[in-house]
């Protein structure tokens, strides 16, 4: 990952607090879009936020597990500082001096129907529209009423802000339920005076130990090619391109503004988000009925989730059901950047280590040949398979038949018999001639081929 010019490698990591935390609580759990989430909501700590196994290679939306979209006030603007956010967390906010300062026109909730800032006395009349018109452009992003959804605006009038000043951090730590989990966040920004200054917005995961970046570039909203063109600026939804294989229970964030200079770097930001990124694996067995010692590939699909963040280091590994094994020819293989694939001949699992989905990329799999001596039905179900940083699979079945069942095909054919392979699962006397079977009963061969009796 990059910071500035810093190239940061980044692993599971544990973030811890020196502050006191907050009792642990799973948070909101369902699926949503990266475009707004209603409020800060939680449920309890016995639902833990997951996909359902999916169709592979097609993108399920990360699991929004922390939102807070700004609406736990009224129609007088409040610093961000002085914000609480909605029960039972009631989460606060705090940022750099530069960031929290009202004269200047930062760091203020507002929306385009509540009243002025009294003390960005600063800024024209024309500043303070322009901070209102933001709020209302992120409404429509969010999918709320754009007249009255309340947005953090920074104006930045006249003095200098600094470069890499937070501009928005959690003040206590925010519960994750479970473990091995891949995070990153969203956040929904807007920008005016695009022709000068450019905000740059860089999220990190933050606790007692070294801040973690959830991106490898900074959000730009004036560039983005997610953002819209509205009103004289210019706003969309973001998530970071990055996401961190967090091990630990809770953790913080915090947003940087690499952006230092006062002329332009005029924004808005909204409905920041903690979002639960973890890839979807799925599995499926190819032909999944085979004869008795025959071979079956075992494919098992990673499918990232929509906002397409790089996910390093998941792992798994999948035990086989008994009685099936790994063929003499695995031909084991992956597509997953920089993994590991084990699965020896005759040996009854197939492991992933250290896979890794590069940013933008969609999906990758794990290829493996499998075999079973026996007829039977084999379950390959999720209690086999142990995963870090990964979705477990819905189940997936092989049919192993005897010898001598399967019934034979003739591919393309427009007839019964058309075609030049039959197989005859009988052991009666059958007549064989040119392309025609006759069975007992009818023995005569059709007329001008050669026919041999078996």
């Amino acid at each position: 990952m990059v910071i500035g010019n810093d190239v940061v490698a980044i692993s599971a990591v544990k973030l811890s607090w020196s502050t006191a935390s907050v009792s642990v609580v799973a948070l909101a759990i369902a699926s949503a879009p990266l475009a707004g989430q209603a409020q800060a909501v939680v449920t309890p700590a016995s639902v833990n936020a997951t996909h359902a196994p999916g169709t592979p290679g097609v993108p399920q939306a990360p699991v929004t597990v922390f939102a807070e979209d700004f609406e736990n006030t009224g129609g007088t603007p409040v610093l961000l500082e002085d914000y609480v956010g909605d029960a039972p967390l009631n989460p606060t906010y705090t940022a750099d001096p530069p960031w929290l300062d009202p004269v200047e026109c930062n760091g203020i909730i507002l929306s385009q129907a509540g009243a002025d800032q009294p003390d960005c006395q600063a800024a024209t009349p024309s500043g303070m529209a322009l901070l209102k018109r933001m709020a209302n452009a992120l409404g429509q992003v969010g999918g709320t009423d754009p007249q009255t959804n309340h947005a953090v605006a920074a104006y930045s009038n006249i003095v200098f802000p600094g470069t890499d000043r937070v501009e928005f951090r959690t003040e206590r730590p925010i519960p994750i339920a479970q473990p091995n989990r891949y995070i990153t966040f969203g956040v929904d920004a807007a920008a005016v005076n695009c022709d000068l200054a450019h905000p740059l917005l860089k999220f990190y995961l933050s606790g007692d130990g070294p801040d973690i970046p959830t991106f490898t570039t900074p959000i730009n909203p004036c560039t983005d090619p997610n953002s819209t063109p509205g009103d004289n600026l210019m706003a969309g939804s973001f998530a970071g391109n990055s996401a961190v294989l967090f091990t630990g229970s809770e953790l913080g964030i915090k947003m940087v503004n690499g952006q230092g200079h006062w002329n332009g770097n005029d924004h808005a930001f909204d409905n920041i988000r903690i979002l639960d990124a973890t890839p979807q694996m799925d599995k499926a067995f190819s032909p999944a009925t085979i004869d008795e010692g025959g071979t079956s590939m075992l494919t098992m699909t990673v499918t990232n989730t929509s906002e397409l963040a790089a996910k390093n280091d998941f792992s798994f590994t999948d035990s086989l059901p008994d009685g099936v094994s790994v063929a003499s020819d695995a031909n084991a293989s992956t597509t997953c950047g920089n993994g590991t694939v084990s699965a020896a001949a005759g040996g009854s699992s197939v492991a992933l280590a250290g896979g890794d989905l590069a940013a933008d990329q969609t999906s990758c799999t794990v290829t493996a040949n499998v075999t079973a001596d026996e007829a039977g039905t084999y379950v390959n179900g999720p209690d086999g398979i142990t995963t870090v940083g990964l979705n477990l699979p819905d189940p997936a079945t092989l049919t192993v038949e005897a010898k001598g069942s399967a019934v034979g095909t003739a591919t393309g054919s427009p007839g019964l018999l058309s075609g030049n392979v039959v197989q005859a699962p009988v052991d009666i006397p059958v007549n064989v001639c040119g392309n025609t079977v006759n069975v007992i009963g009818v023995l005569n061969p059709a007329a001008g081929n050669a026919c041999v009796n078996g």
